[in-house]
């Protein structure tokens, strides 16, 4: 199927000065691409992710800072799920949650694989999986202050808790994801896009998250090109799911779609990419903006905190 895998996924921050020290000096990721909200530019939109900007690799931040917390409950992506190379890598990283002061909790079997669950100060849910098999980034190992043979990988899977599991788990299966458990019975399901998994919970609370400063936004899964895009806009059409439309982002072109419980998943190419304006050495380093706004940007550089 045209859809291979997930592209990125994106959460809220109100501290984003904390969450940049968070991911690029305690996870080891690279900023790759510092640029704004194409939505509301008054706001960063942060992408972290390996040294190249790798699909796949990058979890984005925009900063909302008049953002209530977050209420936990049902129809969410309540985790994102982080690959490491071994379970070695997992102990590293606990040890190293134990001298920060960062929250986690034991390490678990989970659908099979290993597993452990860790926050940060805003309480966004993350996990560590030790996969060794996954080869297709560069790890950034926080420009060599993580040994190389622990460093985060990539994104694994995202977790969503949803009142219904059927009508998410068909909703994936058209969109191209394989599942071969038993769609009327289970509680738990993993929906499989290439490498990387959907895990699908259900709860049937009536407590319906609602969204703030340590949840996710939405998650995007991959597709080659425009055309792939295309094609997965037609299958969205003819299925009668509301949707955006192919949106050009500047560095990819995204679909929008209004999934089972308002979860909203996105569908992103993997082209042009992030050097289509700053090249590889320098990613991250300026502010980036999309042309459209190119004509804005002293008014929004005066609006935005300096990160480094």
């Amino acid at each position: 199927m045209s859809v291979f895998g997930i592209h990125h996924v994106s959460a809220i921050t109100k501290d984003i000065i904390g969450n940049h020290d968070f991911f690029t000096e305690f996870l080891g990721h690279r900023l790759v691409k510092k640029t704004v909200n194409q939505d509301s530019p008054d706001m960063y939109h942060l992408f972290y992710s390996d040294y190249k900007g790798t699909p796949g690799t990058d979890v984005t931040f925009f900063e909302i800072g008049l953002a209530p917390k977050y209420t936990p409950g049902t129809n969410s992506i309540s985790r994102t799920i982080l690959r490491v190379p071994s379970k070695e890598a997992i102990e590293y990283f606990r040890t190293r949650m134990d001298e920060h002061g960062v929250y986690h909790e034991g390490i678990i079997d989970y659908f099979g694989e290993t597993l452990m669950n860790f926050s940060d100060e805003e309480g966004q849910r993350f996990a560590l999986v030790a996969d060794p098999e996954y080869n297709e980034s560069e790890p950034y190992a926080g420009g060599g202050t993580i040994p190389a043979e622990y460093a985060v990988t990539a994104i694994f899977g995202v977790e969503l808790t949803v009142q219904y599991l059927k009508p998410m788990v068909q909703f994936l299966q058209m969109l191209g994801g394989e599942y071969d458990g038993d769609i009327d019975s289970d509680t738990e399901a993993r929906v499989r896009f290439g490498q990387d998994s959907v895990f699908v919970m259900e709860s049937r609370s009536t407590n319906v998250e609602k969204q703030g400063y340590g949840s996710v936004h939405h998650f995007a899964l991959r597709v080659k090109d425009e055309a792939a895009l295309k094609e997965i806009q037609d299958r969205v059409f003819a299925d009668k799911w509301r949707s955006s439309g192919i949106v050009d982002r500047h560095y990819f072109k995204a679909l929008y779609i209004s999934a089972v419980g308002n979860i909203t998943v996105e569908i992103s190419t993997d082209t042009p990419g992030f050097t289509i304006d700053e090249p590889l050495e320098t990613l991250g380093e300026n502010l980036s903006l999309p042309p459209f706004l190119e004509e804005n940007r002293d008014f929004i550089e005066m609006r935005l905190h300096p990160l480094n």
